[in-house]
């Protein structure tokens, strides 16, 4: 049977993650976890998420059915935050999982879903669930059993001891720096080079001490014994589609919505322009003459040095969501730069010095050999970019977005953020 469980924690504390860990213990009694449990993100627009927008689900082996929903519900009432204004669990356990299932996934990564559609399929597949409050999480629920990931990444979440829940943590930084160096690119998002930050570790009062990623089981794990930190009470790996782009629809600018986001391709309208508070925006229009506003964030840190000296023709691919009509980047790929001239006094071919004005409308002249030219010399400059893919900082990145250092770097020109 498949298990799916979301949105029981809220923004003062909790975490999904960490009830599915209890939950998957508590199970062993009634029969085996297949696999590994997986970690799912879901459209990052969705206006109701808490913190980070996760479910969780995993297949038990079973054949007690009874006591197996009667322990998971219990464990939902036990460790959900029914308190949260955005708080609404959803608990699903499915015998299988059917072809509509996981078209139901892929939407609820790539569009905003209502409840109903969700209650229609577990009623037309006549699958076990329970609802609490909105019972708007039988979404994520839903979504995360019929979840199938032709690309995946790995997580492995370390949790806190529960005496300690709401209450500072302790990393050692150093051994954190130590095991990035050890083990990226195989590992990412650890820490933040750029911005001299550790990531890897929330600053709430939830349950998670800190959480690796990574391509490769054995270099998450290496990293992890080479962190030192307050113990921990128990770790779990997930398979995730975290740094997958799974959100990410390929589209034109005429056809975007609202919370949806996107890999479009155009020519850079104007010269971007910094506002107060350090956003940034430009314009990008297609080759049917739509266009979308794009904006690049002051937490998007030095990524805005790279959008910065974007300019009129440049063509490139943009990634983001799009929200109120405008694309917010989380990625940009430069496919052709535009010629960057400069007009300039002419050079005397005898001397090879400058020219000056030999006044208005009467072109230019070399005091020296008395040589004349009609008009200015055009001049092509180095631009300070380079074709290829550009990133935001680890501190600025989404959950879902494709770190460039997934990409494959003999097909792709990349400038990863380190």
């Amino acid at each position: 049977m498949f298990i799916g469980i979301d949105d029981t924690d809220s923004e003062r504390g909790l975490c999904t993650t960490y009830l599915a860990a209890v939950l998957m213990e508590r199970l062993g009694r009634w029969g085996e976890i297949k696999g590994l449990p997986r970690l799912i993100r879901l459209n990052p627009c969705a206006r109701y998420k808490t913190r980070g927008n996760a479910a969780l689900a995993f297949e038990l082996e079973s054949n007690r059915t009874e006591e197996v929903r009667e322990t998971a519900l219990r464990t939902v009432l036990e460790f959900s935050d029914f308190s949260g204004a955005n708080t609404n669990p959803g608990l699903v356990i499915a015998e299988k999982v059917t072809a509509q299932m996981k078209r139901f996934y892929h939407r609820a990564v790539t569009e905003i879903l209502e409840i109903e559609e969700a209650r229609a399929i577990l009623e037309d597949e006549n699958i076990w669930h329970r609802g609490f409050k909105k019972g708007r999480g039988l979404i994520g629920a839903l979504a995360a059993v019929g979840s199938d990931l032709p690309d995946f990444t790995y997580e492995l979440i370390a949790y806190r001891e529960r005496s300690r829940w709401g209450t500072k943590r302790y990393i050692d930084p150093m051994s954190v720096w130590a095991a990035d160096a050890l083990t990226y690119p195989l590992t990412w998002d650890t820490v933040d080079h750029h911005n001299n930050r550790i990531v890897f570790a929330p600053h709430t009062g939830d349950p998670v001490l800190f959480g690796i990623r990574g391509s490769d089981p054995e270099a998450i794990e290496q990293a992890f014994q080479t962190i030192r930190s307050e113990p921990w009470e128990r770790r779990v790996l997930y398979w995730t589609n975290q740094g997958t782009d799974a959100h990410i629809l390929p589209g034109k600018i005429g056809d975007t919505k609202d919370s949806q986001s996107y890999r479009l391709r155009g020519y850079v309208a104007d010269m971007p322009v910094v506002i107060e508070g350090g956003h940034l925006f430009f314009n990008l229009w297609d080759y049917f003459g739509a266009q979308i506003k794009c904006a690049a964030f002051e937490p998007t840190k030095n990524f805005r040095k790279a959008v910065k000296q974007l300019m009129p023709g440049d063509e490139i691919e943009v990634f983001g969501a799009v929200q109120e009509g405008a694309l917010n980047l989380e990625k940009i790929n430069i496919m052709h730069l535009a010629a960057q001239e400069m007009l300039l006094a002419p050079v005397c071919p005898q001397c090879a010095r400058r020219m000056e004005s030999a006044g208005k409308g009467q072109g230019y002249r070399c005091r020296r050999c008395k040589t004349r030219a009609e008009g200015r010399e055009r001049r092509t400059l180095k631009r300070g970019l380079e074709n290829g893919h550009y990133e935001v900082p680890p501190c600025a990145r989404r959950h879902l977005s494709k770190p460039l250092v997934r990409l494959n770097a003999a097909k792709e020109l990349v400038h990863s953020s380190r």
